[in-house]
C-alpha cells in the first residue's frame, strides 16, 4: 500500500513502525507498541497492513533501494567505465554506513532476527539481498576478471562486514576500509 492509499492513521502507523523497526528491531516491536507510539488502535493497523509481518515486509522493501536504480545511476555517472561504476556504488554504501543514526543494514538485521528461513520477513530479506548480489554481479561482469561470480560474492561479504564492524568499532574506519578492501580485491582478480 502506498502512502497515497493509506489513511492518515495508516500513515502514522507506517512512519512509527519504520522508525521502531529500524531502531529497535522488527521482532522486539509488537503491534501494541506500534499502536501506542502512533496513537492508532490495533484494528486500524490490521485494516491498513493486514499483519505485522506484512508491515515488516513492506518496511524492508522500502528500505532497500532497488538495485536497478543503483546500477542506472552508476552507469549514468560513468558510462562505459565498469570499474568507476563499481567504485561509485561502494562509495555510496560507505557513505550510508557513516550516516548519523545508521544501525546497520536493515535487511541483514532482519535475517539475524528471523532464523526460520520460511518466515515471510526472512524470505523477503533474503530475496532482496539476492538482488544486491545480482547488482554486484552486473557491476563486475564487464571487468576482465577470472571469476566474476565469486568476486561479486566476496564484495557482498565486504559490504555486510562493513555494516557490522561499523556498529562494533565505529563507522568511519569501516566505511574507509570497505572502499579500500574492495579496490584491492578487484585488483587481485583482474586478469593480466
Amino acid at each position: 500500500m502506498t502512502s497515497e492509499e493509506r489513511t492518515p492513521a495508516g500513515q502514522r502507523v507506517w512512519e512509527t513502525a519504520r522508525e521502531l523497526f529500524y531502531r529497535e528491531g522488527v521482532r522486539s516491536c509488537g503491534v501494541a507498541e506500534i499502536a501506542e507510539h502512533s496513537g492508532v488502535g490495533k484494528p486500524s493497523i490490521y485494516r491498513n497492513f493486514g499483519s505485522k509481518d506484512e508491515l515488516a515486509v513492506a518496511y524492508l522493501r522500502e528500505k532497500a533501494v532497488p538495485p536497478r536504480e543503483i546500477l542506472r545511476a552508476a552507469q549514468e555517472a560513468y558510462p562505459g567505465d565498469a570499474r568507476a561504476q563499481l567504485r561509485r556504488v561502494v562509495a555510496e554504501i560507505a557513505r550510508e554506513i557513516t550516516a548519523p543514526g545508521h544501525r546497520g543494514c536493515p535487511l541483514a538485521n532482519a535475517v539475524v532476527e528471523f532464523p526460520d528461513r520460511t518466515h515471510p520477513v526472512r524470505e523477503a530479506a533474503e530475496a532482496l539481498k539476492r538482488e544486491y548480489l545480482g547488482l554486484f554481479r552486473e557491476l563486475v561482469a564487464p571487468l576482465p576478471v577470472g571469476d566474476p561470480e565469486n568476486l561479486a560474492h566476496l564484495i557482498q561479504m565486504l559490504v555486510e562486514g562493513a555494516h557490522i564492524t561499523g556498529q562494533i568499532f565505529g563507522p568511519d574506519r569501516s566505511a574507509a576500509n570497505l572502499v579500500d578492501a574492495t579496490d584491492r580485491l578487484v585488483d587481485s582478480y583482474l586478469s593480466d
